[in-house]
């Protein structure tokens, strides 16, 4: 999707920021509950305003947000009370959470420095299928031998031409499987989710990856 489509969809609000959730996702709980953040450095990809980033906070060492819309960022810190300095290029820290208002194609490891864990929640299914190769080249270059990518999309009929786009195990397999081992952790068929009715979907499944780059 083209910039401007995603500074748009925050000006507008309401179902065009429908990814933005007011409670902790469950996936980020059970990878709390697991450890997988204890000490880590980790990246949040797309981020918005998610109340998924300070409680990581509460576990891991450091987390790193990056967000192309300014008017996200302002209203994260604004929402959440917490006091950012902002360094340059528009990085805005506060304690261990830093947020880099910037377009994700464009930083770099240097950047970004070393990566435990990245924490893919409704980034992937954001694009359209034919911007998703670049995507996952970009990410897979900010980790590095060892890091664990915890991935979560929602695979759906029919497709839809806007996001969130459709994303199954198989597309996954695909995308990272020539730089990642690939356990499928989660199936969650969602018949109540909003989008089965609103889109008259045949069926919704959410999913969970747990990826470990070799």
């Amino acid at each position: 999707m083209e910039q401007q489509f995603w500074v748009d969809s925050w000006d507008e609000g309401g179902t065009k920021t429908s990814f933005h959730l007011r409670d902790v996702h469950e996936h980020a709980a059970m990878l709390a509950s697991q450890g997988v953040l204890d000490g880590a450095r980790v990246l949040v990809p797309l981020c918005g305003k998610s109340v998924d980033l300070p409680y990581f906070a509460r576990y891991a060492r450091e987390v790193i947000g990056v967000e192309l819309v300014p008017r996200a960022v302002t209203e994260f810190f604004d929402e959440t009370g917490l006091t950012p300095v902002e360094g340059p290029s528009g990085v805005f820290t506060a304690g261990n959470l830093t947020i880099h208002c910037a377009d994700l194609f464009a930083l770099t490891p240097a950047a970004l420095g070393p990566i435990d864990v990245v924490y893919d929640r409704a980034s992937l299914i954001a694009f359209p299928p034919d911007m998703r190769d670049r995507y996952v080249t970009a990410l897979t270059a900010l980790t590095r031998p060892g890091t664990r990518y915890w991935i979560n999309t929602l695979e759906y009929r029919p497709a839809l031409p806007s996001p969130p786009f459709s994303v199954g195990p198989a597309d996954i397999e695909a995308y990272f499987g020539a730089a990642f081992d690939i356990d499928h952790v989660r199936r969650d068929p969602r018949p109540g989710h909003r989008m089965v009715e609103k889109f008259a979907l045949d069926f919704l499944i959410e999913h969970g990856f747990m990826l470990h780059r070799r």
